[in-house]
């Protein structure tokens, strides 16, 4: 059935044994890091409920393991343990159809190593997070085997060596992430938010899916390593095209306009799933597929604009929903998205390895805002509008100060990490001409640094409006809470540090430059020496500067000193007349898109669906129905004709004759 099942070093790690680098063992081990927490879903999904509480320790100490091998892994990758281009593993042969043959196998390469310290990282984080979380829930072993589900499937993505294989794992993703949103299946809104979240990423991954089709078609293999090879031999239509639909499946997985709407609904599922699937690892994958597809992309700059202008959108539109949204989770959600346009805006204009960056800082800081407001809701007995808290920064001082480092990184001040990764954002986008895109990102940078202080304010600073009757009973959460926000609180501290380092060739961009080399010499890029005092200066002093008075408004109408003066601006501007109005009404009311995809979908698209279904009852059915109901009253008709008896059938021979005969004479005569 299989043409192998011996795993087997690729040509890749043959070629850089070649190139003097020593085959690694530790190749080998590869598929191990998939299969351990599949492994403890299939285990937990069959015997959880009969071990009870205790279940989650075996999803958890497999999460574990997989992360102790995915940073052996890491450090093999980024050190040149796997040589300059990467290795890969062959399992088994999947498809063997004639023509049609896809392997089983996994790749490893330096952009794998930084997707692989984000998921093993933040994987393992949320699966401590949530022992304490998700404690009292009678459920939780099966939320833990759908953990393990997705950690699974989002590590079967990162590792595939085919784009069939990374499709599977695609799928897999939206089946985790379906089951994780309505976990709470006995609610309504989770219900409905689960099916929103797999119904609009199946639109998206039927652009995908279409992609995959085309590549097959152009280029005869599936094998991603090949096929980019092979790319460039296509003609620019085609190229075009084949980007464009991969783009589609990025679209609908990483939430970017207009496939946006399911991930803040998506916060119906529990806090770690927020913090675990639509912050730091499943959003992340469209950016993945996009980065990983770079020698696609690079070949037509048609689809990178398309892809700066949908990611640069997409991070403005959800910065300004932000700014009025009362669910803390919420406002997370969407400043999500708009981190994730900033992320797309980033490849759009060949920014690849900046993009990475923040990919992976923003997986962390993101992490840690996610896993901080399931801390503040689980202390105030699960609210979750922030109109409802307020003053709660000495009662829960651990979440607090962590979640204070979180929003100074993502506001992009320095030295913390989104700093790092935002400046070499804006910067790229300046240098290489996309001076609309670095515009609306310097704009973008303020309105994040005001919406996440405004969070903070609400939250933790200013009077109490906790419930009276809960209020005494707030305390801090449990240490399997506390201590994965103080472990995040790190790397969004100190990343930007460790990678960012040294402006114009920092670590992280000398790691990917193998990856994204064979893109930048096609899009004519050349790295520009850092001068503190010239263009790229300037432009940390814009971005930083626009940040800052973001942060110095938030602070002041939301900050720990507000003043009722204050507090009567923010309401004298939500409720005067005029265009003020207007916008804090389409901010509230997300600009109306899940109102017009109702009116689009629902209504119109109902009454069409309902004229369609007349139609074809109606016209096509019935026409076919008359068809036949002719035809059997016809032969029903012609049945008594058919008596069986010899006198009659030789009656209507001879009237059959005396007919012809009379023809005849007839024409005859004529």
């Amino acid at each position: 059935m299989f043409a192998s099942l011996v795993p087997n070093v690729t040509p890749a790690l043959a070629a850089a044994a070649a190139g003097g680098a020593t085959p690694n063992s530790l190749i080998n081990l590869v598929p191990l890091i998939p299969a351990i927490p599949l492994a403890g879903f299939v285990f937990t999904a069959f015997f959880g409920r009969r071990i009870g509480r205790p279940a989650f320790v075996l999803p958890l100490l497999g999460v574990t393991a997989t992360w102790l091998l995915s940073m052996a892994v890491v450090y093999q990758a980024l050190t040149g343990g796997f040589g300059e281009h990467g290795a890969g593993i062959t399992l088994w042969t999947w498809i063997p159809a004639g023509a049609f043959n896809v392997d089983v196998g996994f790749f490893v390469d330096q952009l794998t190593a930084c997707l692989l310290i984000v998921v093993s990282t933040i994987g393992l984080l949320v699966h401590l997070y949530s022992v304490g979380y998700m404690s009292h829930d009678p459920g939780r072993w099966r939320f833990f085997a759908y953990l393990n589900l997705f950690m699974f499937s989002m590590l079967l993505l990162v590792l595939a060596d085919n784009f069939l294989v990374v499709f599977a794992g695609w799928e897999l993703v939206g089946l985790s992430s379906y089951l994780l949103i309505g976990f709470w299946y006995g609610r309504r809104s989770a219900a409905l938010a689960a099916k929103k979240a797999f119904i609009v990423n199946r639109v998206g991954d039927v652009g995908f899916a279409l992609g995959i089709m085309l590549i097959w078609v152009s280029t005869g293999t599936l094998n991603m390593r090949d096929a980019f090879d092979r790319i460039a031999g296509l003609d620019h239509g085609t190229i075009l095209a084949i980007a464009l639909l991969l783009f589609c499946g990025a679209v609908g997985k990483s939430a970017q306009f207009p496939l946006h709407v399911w991930l803040p609904d998506a916060m119906e599922g529990p806090t770690p799933v927020s913090a675990l699937i639509h912050a730091a690892t499943m959003v992340n994958a469209g950016v993945y597929l996009v980065a990983r597809a770079n020698p696609i992309f690079s070949l037509v700059p048609e689809a990178m604009v398309v892809v700066a202008a949908v990611g640069i959108f997409t991070a403005i539109l959800a910065a300004s929903i932000a700014f009025t949204q009362t669910d803390i989770k919420r406002v997370l959600a969407y400043s999500t998205l708009s981190q994730l346009g900033y992320m797309f805006a980033a490849l759009g204009v060949g920014a690849y390895a900046a993009a990475i960056f923040h990919l992976m800082a923003h997986g962390f800081f993101k992490g840690l805002l996610f896993l901080g407001s399931g801390s503040v809701i689980h202390s105030v007995h699960d609210e979750q509008d922030m109109n409802k808290m307020g003053g709660l920064w000495r009662k829960i001082p651990i979440t607090h100060w962590t979640m204070l480092i979180g929003t100074i990184a993502i506001a992009g001040i320095p030295p913390f990490a989104g700093f790092f990764s935002k400046d070499e954002i804006l910067g790229e986008a300046y240098k290489l001409n996309f001076g609309w895109v670095w515009a609306i990102g310097v704009v973008v940078a303020g309105m994040t640094a005001f919406y996440m202080w405004r969070l903070m304010g609400k939250t933790f600073y200013g009077n109490s409006h906790v419930d009276p009757a809960v209020e005494p009973t707030i305390h801090e959460s449990t240490w399997t809470m506390t201590l994965p926000l103080i472990l995040l609180s790190i790397p969004a501290a100190l990343l930007g540090l460790w990678l960012g380092l040294p402006f114009g060739n920092s670590l992280l961009t000398q790691w990917l430059h193998p990856v994204f080399s064979g893109a930048e010499e096609t899009l004519g890029q050349s790295t520009q020496p850092f001068a503190l005092f010239g263009i790229d200066g300037a432009l940390i002093l814009v971005s930083v500067g626009v940040a800052s008075i973001g942060l110095v408004a938030g602070i002041w109408l939301f900050g720990f000193f507000r003043r009722n003066g204050r507090r009567q601006t923010v309401e004298a501007i939500t409720a005067s007349s005029g265009a003020s109005r207007f916008l804090y009404r389409a901010s509230l009311n997300k600009w109306w898109f899940d109102d017009l995809n109702h009116l689009l979908f629902m209504v119109i698209g109902g009454r069409v669906a309902n004229a369609l279904w007349w139609f074809d009852r109606n016209v096509v059915d019935g026409t076919v129905n008359a068809v036949g109901r002719v035809t059997v009253d016809a032969g029903n008709g012609l049945r008594r004709i058919q008596t069986g008896r010899v006198q009659n059938y030789a009656l209507g021979i001879a009237i059959g004759l005396i007919i012809m005969a009379g023809s005849y004479l007839v024409i005859a005569a004529r």
